[in-house]
């Protein structure tokens, strides 16, 4: 299994991926609501697959190369990219598996609670009370994007639970009230939604910037005209370049 995981760890890296992380899936189940598939064995592994930043500029090239903006081009480039990572990894083929999006609602039947998937991996303490799972590292300046259940019963002890301690409890306080108010706001004000991020003083050099940023908090232009305005650079740049060589 150690060869499987870091060879993953490997290849989503390469991918821009930088979260990876196994979890017991009876620790999951044995906490949420909505069950992981087991396969009939004891106690089947999960890896839970996330990123930071670090992956924008892998999303940038996606959709330079395929000079489009999809409906959902993130949940398109997360499917194109795990998708293809787990297809060509050698050391997964000879187990069945299933893989699980963040963004699969319970009518699907993949529904993933995926902070509670990303507490048992030990990567980020899911918080009940401000509904947030922190990172001791990347704060809320992370995104948990899947998790692959394998059938291949998980070796060793469960991974060790995820600091809670991170925050004071003003804090706390602050993330609540924020996250109260964007409830109340049925989750439209992208500036609440930022002052939520902003309250957790823990990875902000982790902060999204540029691009990103206007991406995900299209505050001063719409998300897809950041998409558009990739594609029309990098098609002015083809033709510049077409028609020097000429």
């Amino acid at each position: 299994m150690e060869q499987l995981i870091q060879s993953l760890r490997k290849d989503f890296k390469e991918k821009g991926f930088d979260i990876v992380e196994p979890f017991r899936v009876n620790d999951y189940n044995g906490a949420a609501i909505h069950k992981l598939n087991n396969f009939g064995i004891e106690d089947s592994t999960g890896i839970i697959i996330g990123c930071t930043k670090n992956f924008w500029p892998h999303f940038e090239q996606y959709i330079k190369r395929i000079n489009n903006v999809p409906k959902d081009p993130m949940n398109c480039f997360v499917i194109d990219t795990i998708e293809g990572v787990v297809e060509n990894n050698q050391f997964i083929k000879p187990y069945e598996f299933e893989i699980r999006y963040d963004f699969n609602s319970p009518s699907s039947g993949k529904y993933v609670h995926i902070q509670t998937c990303g507490h048992f991996a030990g990567v980020a303490s899911y918080d009940k009370d401000v509904m947030w799972s922190i990172h001791p590292t990347y704060g809320l300046w992370f995104v948990f994007r899947s998790c692959i259940i394998i059938k291949i019963n998980y070796q060793g002890d469960s991974p060790n639970l995820p600091p809670t301690n991170l925050l004071t409890q003003f804090e706390k306080d602050e993330m609540k009230r924020f996250t109260q108010i964007a409830i109340d706001e049925g989750w439209i004000n992208l500036e609440t939604r930022l002052k939520i991020r902003d309250a957790c003083p823990i990875g902000r050099e982790f902060r999204y910037e540029g691009n990103m940023f206007d991406y995900f908090y299209p505050l001063k232009r719409s998300s897809k005209s950041v998409l558009e305005s990739l594609i029309l650079i990098e098609n002015n740049d083809n033709n510049k370049n077409n028609f020097e060589e000429k």
